[in-house]
């Protein structure tokens, strides 16, 4: 905890207003936030009293705390470069973009990089329309996988029913994304400025063996295959790509049908989805 509170006060941004939040934490992470809150930066730490069980009603605490017209949910495991918020806010300002995120590097544990690779588009800047990020990018796989790696306007957060968000413990954060996308462009940058910590006793981990986030994804695909009318390629590259996540070794044969419950109902879904969405990924590799 302290690594990452070092680097959140690390940043090179010079207007900060630091919320500190602990969902009723049972080691010493109190003791150490109460230290950090002493700082000039800090407007306030909350504590809660008991755990509130859904991380995205403490996103929604934050974002009733914040005042800024930028917000950083800095989670409590990752690491960020001090350039980070500077240039994550420069760019939503010359780009007036509703979010921007940069490219984050997984590290495990100890804080070693993991060998992952960088391909295609995510070589590269780039600004997109909110809702062709959201039919291309956060339907199957979602490529804002770290709320860490993200800044985005306050007030079009504010737009977002955190109602609905909390619906979906497990997958909250892609509906959170999706709606605040929807609401104008988004703009990625391909520097590797944040840290996205892996470790075998993750909340996703546990949720993705259960089949509970591939089962809330699917809930999230229906309401937005109703809302945008997706196109026929785009309903096989989201069925696609989650009939391979529901087929991984992680997920447990209960979990695997908890989601195939949910999955198998939709008419593009199943094996040949399977094979197009992963030529369709070979191909955007290829081509950049």
């Amino acid at each position: 905890m302290r690594e990452r509170l070092d680097s959140i006060f690390a940043q090179d941004y010079p207007q900060k207003e630091i919320i500190l939040l602990d969902d009723a934490s049972t080691d010493e992470s109190v003791a150490i936030l109460q230290e950090y809150a002493k700082r000039p930066e800090v407007k306030t730490l909350l504590v809660n009293d008991r755990n509130s069980g859904n991380t995205f009603r403490q996103w929604e605490r934050g974002l009733q705390e914040a005042t800024g017209d930028y917000v950083w949910i800095a989670e409590s495991d990752d690491l960020a470069a001090p350039e980070m918020l500077s240039q994550l806010v420069q760019g939503l300002d010359n780009s007036g973009a509703v979010m921007a995120f940069c490219h984050s590097r997984k590290i495990d544990t100890l804080g070693y990089p993991l060998l992952t690779s960088t391909t295609g588009i995510w070589q590269h800047d780039f600004l997109m329309a909110g809702e062709v990020f959201v039919r291309r990018y956060l339907l199957g796989y979602s490529y804002v996988c770290n709320a860490s790696a993200v800044v985005f306007r306050r007030d079009a957060a504010m737009q977002v029913d955190m109602r609905e968000v909390e619906k979906y413990p497990a997958s909250g954060d892609r509906l959170f994304w999706i709606e605040i996308a929807m609401q104008g462009t988004v703009g990625y940058l391909a520097k590797e400025m944040n840290s996205f910590r892996q470790h075998p006793h993750k909340v996703s981990g546990s949720a993705e063996s259960l089949g509970r986030n591939m089962e809330q994804d699917h809930a999230i695909y229906d309401r937005m295959n109703r809302r945008l009318r997706l196109s026929w390629p785009e309903r096989v590259l989201a069925c696609g790509y989650h009939w391979r996540a529901i087929h991984q070794p992680a997920v447990t044969p209960e979990g695997r049908e908890r989601a195939m419950r949910a999955w198998r109902e939709e008419e593009e879904f199943g094996r040949p989805a399977y094979w197009l969405y992963m030529l369709t990924r070979i191909m955007e590799k290829i081509n950049g």
